[in-house]
């Protein structure tokens, strides 16, 4: 036991090190090239936020104004289809308002720290229905791992606000289970930041824990509200329109054939295909997905948890029509149900059970440097996941 013990503690003291190390220099080799900062998805949020406070955010919506923007970054002329346009709901433009300033690069970093500070916040609720299992330090070891998500940094890195979606996700998950319907509710709202991955995850609160739902609509309806507040109705239109210019997959900087769903793996398998006929089926077998989610749920009369969430995750991860690396962050939803799972039927020592965040971590941190292993390791995680949170559900506790 004692060199277990030792085992574990040189394991994740070596990649603690290892990853608080390597995340730095990839971020400061990131803002000292302008291929790659002014490349990252911020500069859409920048745009829009500019805009925002130059011309009245109405016009965030505005892909004409956003080239404008995005060209006074770059310092020269683009397409229209090589803009990153802005495709994210309007509560997230006062967040882009209050970063941006003349200054693209300090702009960006005000922005990843705000990003930051959102993970952060995420955590403790993140970790709340596992700490009972933990010592003080061992508890200190699990949120570092979180911390150290490789998808979080990778969300940092791209200047994307995937932290907002971790926030929700971990109120949801600690709202579920520490019956918190408000939390939960609350979760679910700021999910929407995704809306082809909330769609998914309201699944499972349908049909049992209607609280959670109810819970869901007022606070949707209250951040609905302070949008119109925000954009008028003039900017929830443009929001609109942008929605459907991004999902008809065509240029805007969608790269299909970097997603790690269905229709990026049949761009890859089948690159003689037409990008539309992937395109349509990946859409069709995304409304499949959602139906036969639906119907799995419906028939499983059980109140909702973290296998019936881990489930929705990777059904939404898989099947959804924009699924890029940065978005399985929504991953440590289904590590942390296999975790507790594990911890509960004392199938795993708590000195093992943090090391598990972290070894996916580095394991994603080594698939990043091969195309291959990028492309390839996101769907092992997705199924192997979605299994263990299945067979372990079934195990006993051991007596």
């Amino acid at each position: 036991m004692k060199i277990n013990i030792d085992l574990s503690r040189t394991a994740i003291t070596a990649i603690l090190i290892s990853l608080a190390l390597v995340y730095p220099l990839l971020w400061l080799k990131m803002l000292a090239d302008p291929t790659q900062h002014t490349g990252a998805d911020f500069i859409a949020f920048y745009a829009a936020g500019r805009i925002a406070n130059q011309e009245g955010p109405s016009h965030a919506y505005d892909l004409i104004l956003q080239k404008k923007y995005q060209e006074g970054v770059v310092q020269r002329e683009i397409e229209l289809q090589e803009t990153f346009p802005y495709i994210h709901p309007p509560f997230v433009i006062p967040l882009a308002q209050i970063v941006s300033n003349a200054d693209y690069l300090k702009s960006f970093q005000r922005w990843a720290m705000l990003m930051l500070l959102l993970f952060t916040a995420g955590i403790p609720f993140l970790i709340a229905p596992a700490r009972k299992f933990f010592s003080q330090p061992q508890t200190l070891i699990f949120a570092a791992g979180i911390f150290l998500f490789f998808p979080i940094f990778q969300s940092l890195l791209l200047g994307q606000d995937n932290a907002i979606i971790f926030l929700g996700l971990s109120l949801l998950m600690w709202g579920t289970y520490a019956k918190k319907d408000w939390a939960a509710g609350l979760g679910l709202s700021l999910a929407t930041v995704r809306p082809h991955f909330a769609f998914f995850l309201l699944l499972p609160f349908l049909f049992q824990r209607r609280a959670i739902f109810g819970w869901f609509l007022l606070f949707v309806f209250a951040l609905t509200l302070f949008s119109f507040g925000v954009v008028g109705t003039d900017g929830l239109k443009g929001f609109l329109h942008i929605l459907t210019v991004s999902g008809s997959g065509e240029g805007y900087r969608t790269s299909e054939e970097n997603m790690v769903n269905l229709i990026g793996l049949l761009r890859r398998l089948f690159p003689f295909l037409s990008a539309a006929l992937i395109r349509s089926a990946g859409w069709a077998f995304y409304g499949l997905a959602f139906f036969s989610t639906g119907v799995y749920l419906w028939r499983n009369h059980t109140s909702p948890s973290g296998d019936e969430i881990s489930l929705a995750i990777v059904a939404a991860l898989f099947f959804s029509p924009h699924t890029h690396a940065q978005d399985l962050v929504l991953l440590i939803a289904p590590i942390m149900a296999v975790i507790l799972i594990l911890l509960e039927r004392q199938r795993i020592q708590p000195a093992q059970a943090v090391l598990i965040p972290l070894a996916i971590s580095l394991l994603l941190l080594f698939s990043y440097y091969s195309p291959i292993l990028t492309h390839s390791i996101p769907y092992l995680l997705m199924a192997g996941l979605f299994f263990a949170v299945k067979q372990y559900k079934a195990l006993p506790a051991k007596p």
